[in-house]
């Protein structure tokens, strides 16, 4: 009998909480939404990493002003909190950092660094933890999988589609003796490929095609013997410190090619412009982005006069590509909790497949395909022209968003 009895309660224990299981409270809803991200405040990504942190602050701080993000899995507003840690620009140290804010400060959710090779040790890391890591600048293709649900890039296209408005500009206009040299890391080298097949695609074959260390600092000897090759196009993929040194010793080399292409002064122009000079980037092409390229239809976030107007008064900086890329990722983490209806990190990653293709931010549209990777937005081809003031950018490719036409071969 006293078996009998024991049975009979678990029984009836169990059936009263099947009953009650509808009806328990939901997990309470935390007090601080809290997003762990990395900076550096030294070395190489200096510049384009505090750019891109500041602007992911100015989200954080525009949000709190309102009381917070609102989060739909708990039907309220809830403050964020940033917490950041400075990785020196050293991947060592932000795989270290990286792991502190999830098993020591429990973040909610990640926010990569600048780039490929910062953010290369947080994709690990954040899939082997089961968090959603926010990438806004880390473009290596090589990131992105479908078996890999916690990564999202939401300011850039991923680095091997950069190149392909630049590899149909040059097949367009039959300049078909192009020198290409890039920095040997993922981010440059996955350009340099896409534009060399592309090119070899349509039967050229590029006269100079060289890696050189990302560290390279002097361009001399190397713009020598490209000059020799007699390319119609010089190409140069590299991160700001390779664009600042190869534009600086271009110039005081004194060679003169036809048509010169670097990237960063389309990204980050008072930067590149303060250590080279206008007279340096006097027909020199590029990638126009934000807010060069100014998008003010929008459906989400502030559109980009309002933002560059807000973000200049509120922290005396000048606006940047990367300002703009930090301040879209935290678009993104914004709509994606105001839209996923489950506080998980699967819940929110499901949320954002939800609006992909459906939201245009300051940064253009923002959709991503099934491997989180950017689909939505692309790189045209833009030329520095000069004004009696200065320097105009006009995009020269593609045609039917062209705002002025190539100056070919360059004066």
């Amino acid at each position: 009998m006293r078996w009998f009895k024991n049975v009979t309660l678990v029984l009836l224990a169990f059936v009263v909480g099947i009953i009650l299981l509808p009806f328990q409270a939901k997990a309470a809803a935390p007090k601080q939404i809290l997003i762990g991200t990395l900076y550096a405040s030294s070395g190489p990504f200096a510049t384009s990493s505090t750019s891109q942190y500041h602007g992911l602050e100015f989200w954080a701080n525009q949000v709190n002003k309102q009381g917070g993000v609102y989060v739909a899995a708990f039907k309220k507003k809830i403050p964020v909190k940033l917490i950041a840690y400075d990785d020196q620009s050293s991947t060592t140290l932000a795989a270290t950092l990286y792991n502190q804010l999830i098993t020591r400060d429990k973040v909610n959710l990640l926010v990569a660094d600048f780039g490929s090779v910062l953010t290369s040790v947080a994709v690990p890391i954040a899939q082997e933890h089961k968090i959603l890591l926010f990438d806004p600048t880390g473009t290596s293709a090589k990131f992105f999988s479908p078996k890999n649900p916690y990564l999202v890039l939401t300011s850039l296209p991923t680095s091997g589609v950069w190149p392909t408005v630049l590899a149909d500009f040059l097949i367009t206009h039959k300049i078909n003796k192009v020198a290409v040299i890039y920095s040997a890391n993922d981010f440059n080298q996955s350009q340099a490929e896409t534009l060399k097949a592309k090119l070899e695609a349509a039967k050229i074959k590029p006269v100079y095609y060289h890696a050189v260390p990302t560290d390279t600092s002097n361009y001399t000897v190397l713009i020598r013997t490209i000059q020799a090759t007699h390319p119609e196009a010089l190409i140069e993929f590299g991160y700001p410190p390779n664009d600042i040194a190869f534009l600086q010793n271009l110039q005081a080399s004194g060679a003169k090619f036809n048509m010169v292409f670097t990237i960063f002064p389309g990204q980050q122009l008072a930067l590149i412009e303060k250590n080279v000079g206008t007279k340096a980037l006097e027909y020199t092409y590029t990638y126009p982005t934000p807010p060069l390229l100014v998008y003010n239809k929008v459906n989400y976030g502030m559109p980009m006069s309002e933002f560059e107007k807000a973000y200049t008064q509120e922290t005396k900086r000048p606006v940047d590509f990367l300002t703009v890329a930090g301040y879209n990722a935290g678009l993104i983490i914004e709509k994606s909790l105001s839209t996923s209806k489950e506080f998980n990190q699967l819940a929110f990653r499901n949320a954002i497949n939800s609006f992909s293709g459906k939201i245009f931010t300051l940064n253009g549209l923002f959709k991503i395909n099934n491997e989180g990777a950017q689909i939505g937005e692309f790189l045209p081809v833009g030329q520095f022209q000069p004004t009696k003031t200065g320097l105009a950018l006009h995009v020269v490719y593609p045609m039917n968003i062209a705002t002025g036409k190539p100056i070919y071969p360059a004066p």
